[in-house]
C-alpha cells in the first residue's frame, strides 16, 4: 500500500516481463492485513542497519536450491561473478571491490541437504566482514567480529510446495534433551522438513565452529537465516539452540554432553535474518520463545540475540497462514521492505504485512513489491542467471560435477588448472578477460542476445489468457 504513484522505467518492465516465479502479491491482496499505522521517513531503519541486512540476504539467496553454494563461493569463481554485467556485480558481501579483488573472505565449511524435497542448507565462515561506514562519515570502515553462516533455502520444487500446504498445527517437537508441552503447537508441513534436515544441520554447524576455532583465535558471531521456507526452518533452528542451552541450568542436567544441539561459547552472540516469513507456531509457542530469547540475553548479554524479520511490501507470504488457524508470527519488531528501504514496525503491529507508507525522497525500487525481492535485488533474477551459467559451466566438460553440485568448486579448479583455465580458444567476449573459463564468454553471448531480443521486442498487446491463468496457478510455492 502507498501514496506513491507506480511509474516505471524500462528496465523495471523487463524486470516484471521476466517473473516466472509467484511473488504472492495476490494473496497480499486476498489475505493480508493493512495495518492503520502510517510509516515515514523518521521509522526508516539506521543505514549501518540496513546494509548489514541486504549483506546478510545475499547469504539467504544462495541457499536456494536450484543454486550451488560451493560453486557460488569459491574464491575464483566470485572474482568472476562479481564483475560488471555477471550475477553478483552489485552484492556488497558477495562481490568485487572496485580493484577487482574480493570484498570478503568467505570460506564454505559444508554444504547438506534434507530429507523432504533435498531442501538444502550450507555453513560458512565470514572471516574479513566490513561494516559500511554511514553516508558522509569518515571513509573509513569499522572491523567487526566474524559470522559463522547457516543459511537454508526457500522452497525449490513442489514437494516443498505440498509441505507449506500442511497447514494444521500439530504437537511441537524439539530435541532430545528438551521437553514440548501440550499447549505448543506448530505448522505441521514446517516441523516436518524442519525434522528431515535438522541432524545434518547440526553435524554442520559442529563442523563449522570447529573450523572457527581452528582459523581464528578470537570471538565470533552466529547468523541463521533463510528466506520463506528457509525462515521457518531457521526459526525451528533457533528455538531449538535456545531451549537445549537453557535446558543445562535444569536439575539432572550434568553437562554439555547431554544436549543435541552444540553449546556456543559465551561470547558468541546470535542473529537470526528471516526474510518474508510465514507464521510458523501458535500463540502458546510464541510466548516460550520470547522465554527463551529472554532467558539467552540473561546468560550472556542484553545483544547477545538480534531477531531480524523482513516483511517485504505486497509479498503474501507472511500473511499465512492466517492468524484465524491459530498461528502468530515469532518477531514482534519485524522491518518492513519498502521501494528498496527498511522501515521499523512498531510492536503490536507486527501481525500485519501491509503498511502506508507516506516517503517519498527517493525514487521507489520494485515498486510492485512481492515475495523475491528481498535484500532490495530481484532475487529471481539471480536463479535465473545461474541455472543458465550452469548449464554453460557443465558442458564445458567438468564431469565431476554431475551428481555432486557440492563439488564443483573444487573440481572446477582441478580441471581448469589442469588444461590452463581456458581451453585452447583466444576469442574473447567483451567483458571477458585472458584464462577465463569458457563458459564466461558463452554467458556474456547469452546476456547480449537477451538485450537485444528486449530491444527489438514487438510492442505489448494485452495479456495473454495463459498469462493470466499462469499468475494463479502457482499457489503452492512459496519460492
Amino acid at each position: 500500500m502507498s501514496s506513491t504513484v507506480d511509474t516505471r522505467s524500462d528496465e523495471e518492465d523487463r524486470m516484471y516481463a521476466s517473473e516466472k516465479e509467484d511473488n504472492f502479491r495476490w494473496v497480499a491482496k486476498w489475505v493480508a492485513t493493512t495495518s492503520m499505522r502510517v510509516l515515514s521517513k523518521e521509522d526508516r531503519v539506521d543505514e549501518r542497519v540496513d546494509d548489514a541486512v541486504s549483506a546478510l540476504a545475499e547469504f539467504a539467496e544462495i541457499a536456494h536450491g536450484s543454486m550451488d553454494p560451493a560453486w557460488i563461493l569459491n574464491p575464483q569463481n566470485r572474482k568472476i561473478l562479481g564483475r560488471k554485467d555477471f550475477p553478483l556485480a552489485d552484492y556488497k558481501a558477495l562481490g568485487l571491490r572496485k580493484d577487482g579483488e574480493l570484498r570478503e573472505n568467505i570460506i564454505l565449511v559444508d554444504s547438506f541437504k534434507g530429507n523432504i524435497g533435498n531442501l538444502q542448507g550450507y555453513t560458512a565462515l565470514r572471516m574479513s566482514q566490513t561494516a559500511t561506514r554511514l553516508r558522509g562519515s569518515r571513509s573509513t570502515s569499522r572491523i567487526i567480529k566474524p559470522q559463522l553462516i547457516l543459511a537454508f533455502s526457500g522452497t525449490s520444487n513442489l514437494i516443498h510446495g505440498i509441505y507449506n500446504l500442511m497447514t494444521v498445527p500439530v504437537q511441537y517437537q524439539p530435541v532430545s534433551n528438551t521437553e514440548s508441552h501440550h499447549d505448543w503447537r506448530v505448522h505441521d508441513g514446517f516441523q516436518r522438513v524442519y525434522q528431515s534436515i535438522r541432524e545434518p544441520a547440526i553435524r554442520a554447524l559442529y563442523l563449522a565452529i570447529k573450523k572457527m576455532e581452528e582459523a581464528h583465535n578470537g570471538d565470533w558471531d552466529l547468523v541463521i537465516t533463510g528466506h520463506s521456507l528457509g525462515t521457518a526452518v531457521a526459526s525451528l533452528f533457533l528455538l531449538d539452540l535456545m531451549r537445549s542451552e537453557d535446558a543445562l541450568d535444569e536439575p539432572g542436567t550434568s553437562s554439555a554432553a547431554d544436549a543435541e544441539m552444540p553449546i556456543l561459547p559465551s561470547s558468541t552472540k546470535v542473529t537470526i535474518a528471516k526474510f518474508g516469513p510465514p507464521r510458523v507456531v501458535n500463540p502458546g509457542l510464541v510466548v516460550e520463545y520470547h522465554k527463551q530469547v529472554q532467558q539467552f540475553r540473561r546468560r550472556r548479554g542484553d545483544d547477545a540475540l538480534i531477531d531480524w524479520a523482513i516483511i517485504g511490501h505486497m509479498d503474501g507470504v507472511p500473511a499465512v497462514p492466517p492468524m484465524k488457524f491459530g498461528y502468530a508470527h515469532l518477531c514482534r519488531k519485524p522491518f518492513y521492505l519498502y521501494h528498496g528501504k527498511l522501515y521499523r514496525i512498531q510492536e503490536g503491529e507486527h501481525e500485519h504485512s501491509l503498511f502506508t507508507v507516506d516517503d517519498v525522497s527517493s525514487p521507489p525500487l520494485h515498486p510492485k513489491g512481492g515475495h523475491n525481492y528481498y535484500g532490495a535485488r530481484d532475487m529471481e533474477r539471480l536463479q535465473r542467471r545461474m541455472k543458465a551459467l550452469m548449464v554453460d559451466v557443465m558442458a564445458e566438460g567438468t564431469n565431476s560435477y554431475q551428481g555432486q553440485p557440492a563439488q564443483l568448486g573444487a573440481s572446477w579448479n582441478s580441471a581448469t588448472s589442469s588444461r590452463g583455465v581456458g581451453g585452447a580458444s583466444n576469442i574473447r567476449a567483451p567483458g571477458s578477460q585472458q584464462n577465463d573459463p569458457l563458459w564466461v564468454r558463452a554467458y556474456l553471448e547469452r546476456e547480449k542476445e537477451e538485450e537485444c531480443a528486449w530491444a527489438t521486442r514487438p510492442p505489448e498487446t494485452g495479456r495473454s489468457h495463459w498469462g493470466l491463468l499462469r499468475s494463479i496457478l502457482p499457489i503452492m510455492r512459496f519460492s
